[in-house]
């Protein structure tokens, strides 16, 4: 649904708005890092759960949070060298934004640790139809980075309304009396370890807005947000979150543990793989098509970008083997390794290179090869088994998308068909190699861990 709204929103929203807002959200991603403290992940290894010291938190600290940002926003606006005029109007709305969220998280979180997660995908249907349905409205009657702001807290108040009807009555608010900050404190490696993955995500807006004007952070931000479409937005979320708490019953059982995990990766790199093949030979069809024509930079970053998703197959999926086998320190050591990568590296090819200069340094995630040692000590034979499989995704894509390529660039639309088919027969290729891993895994185990899984 949000992907069919942009096809509208990126034509009527200017790409300088887009910059602000793609900047402006990063800014409260890792704000509500700090807001959450951990604690909603932490609250799931805790028995019985204590979510009503989660939801305290949320409400005391998180509202002292969004009152601070509020008070602060000037200065926040002054970080950045774009000098937008709505800047500081944009922080302090998205404040607001900030707290639902949070009282959000609650809910969500009990959902999630009951493995009941399609009792909450009416209410993100209806998240995402309330946003797509204000930001459309809005951006049509011109209102810029206004229709992105507005919608952003118009659907997170719906949404925040619907899992607490659905969970009122249900979701025990269990308070360990004088152990918040007991808890807090065992979670804050969490805490740590969900900050740095934050930024590893979503940094390069951060340093961009540091040195360049809004425009190019919306250009950039379009070419990332396409990037990583398929797996990081679209696929990524969705798999994460069941296979945690997957992982979590299988902690016991590595063997089991790692072939979760492994078919986990499996599903998203192969989708990844093709994605990134079909962006590099139709850039700029794919990007004109889904933006319209105010995007000019954007497929130069797109085509080192989209193999972003490619150089870190461990990592996308990895965060939560270690984090069911409570190996925080590990976690933390990967994700500190990259963002330092990120952002260190990021700026300094930034200022000799321009914005191509942070997107080539997506291409060095360090952090990576700290996850890979983590993993394979975790079970040393699956994870050889593992790159094995995942070097036939790679190596068995070439071929087909090969093929694809010598279709003449003057022949655009041609070319993107090629590519489909390519990708059609590189999904097959996959489904004959592993489909049978995946139908052996679900039917191996009992009833209840299916339901896991």
């Amino acid at each position: 649904m949000t992907l069919g709204a942009t096809l509208v929103l990126r034509r009527w929203i200017p790409a300088e708005d887009w910059g602000l807002f793609a900047w402006a959200l990063v800014v409260f991603l890792v704000l509500g890092a700090v807001r959450d403290l951990g604690l909603a992940y932490h609250v799931l290894r805790v028995d019985p759960r204590p979510f009503g010291n989660l939801l305290a938190l949320e409400v005391g600290w998180g509202g002292a949070l969004v009152v601070a940002t509020f008070a602060l926003a000037p200065w926040l606006a002054g970080v950045n060298p774009g000098h937008h005029p709505d800047t500081v109007g944009v922080i302090r709305a998205l404040s607001v934004f900030l707290f639902l969220e949070g009282l959000s998280t609650v809910p969500r979180f009990y959902f999630d640790g009951e493995l009941a997660v399609d009792r909450v995908v009416f209410a993100e249907i209806l998240r995402n139809l309330c946003f797509v349905g204000v930001a459309v409205a809005l951006a049509i009657d011109g209102r810029g980075v206004w229709s992105l702001v507005t919608a952003h807290v118009a659907a997170a108040a719906l949404y925040c309304v619907l899992l607490w009807w659905r969970a009122w009555g249900e979701i025990p608010l269990h308070w360990a009396r004088g152990r918040t900050l007991e808890l807090v404190r065992a979670s804050l490696p969490l805490a740590l370890i969900w900050f740095l993955l934050v930024l590893t995500r979503h940094i390069d807006p951060l340093v961009l807005g540091l040195l360049f004007p809004y425009v190019d952070i919306g250009n950039y931000t379009f070419a990332y947000e396409w990037a990583t479409l398929a797996s990081v937005q679209i696929l990524l979320p969705a798999v994460g979150r069941a296979l945690y708490p997957t992982l979590l019953a299988l902690a016991d059982r590595v063997e089991e543990l790692f072939r979760a995990y492994s078919l986990a990766t499996i599903l998203v790199i192969s989708v990844e793989v093709s994605a990134a093949l079909v962006l590099f030979l139709n850039a700029e069809l794919v990007l004109r098509l889904v933006g319209g024509e105010q995007w000019t930079d954007a497929p130069t970053y797109l085509r080192i970008l989209c193999f972003a998703p490619l150089v870190d197959p461990f990592s996308r999926l990895g965060g939560e083997v270690l984090k069911a086998r409570h190996l925080d320190r590990e976690w933390i050591a990967s994700s500190l390794l990259t963002v330092l990568t990120f952002g260190v590296g990021g700026y300094a090819l930034s200022v000799r290179m321009g914005p191509t200069g942070m997107a080539w340094i997506n291409l060095a995630p360090l952090g990576g090869l700290l996850m890979a040692v983590a993993l394979r000590r975790v079970d040393r034979a699956g994870f050889d088994r593992l790159c094995g499989r995942l070097a036939f995704i790679y190596l068995s894509a070439l071929p087909l998308f090969t093929l694809a390529g010598l279709v003449p660039v003057e022949r655009p639309y041609l070319r993107l068909s090629a590519s489909l088919v390519a990708a059609a027969g590189a999904a097959g290729l996959v489904i004959h190699r592993h489909g049978g891993r995946f139908r052996e895994f679900f039917g191996g185990l009992p009833d209840a861990e299916v339901g896991s899984a």
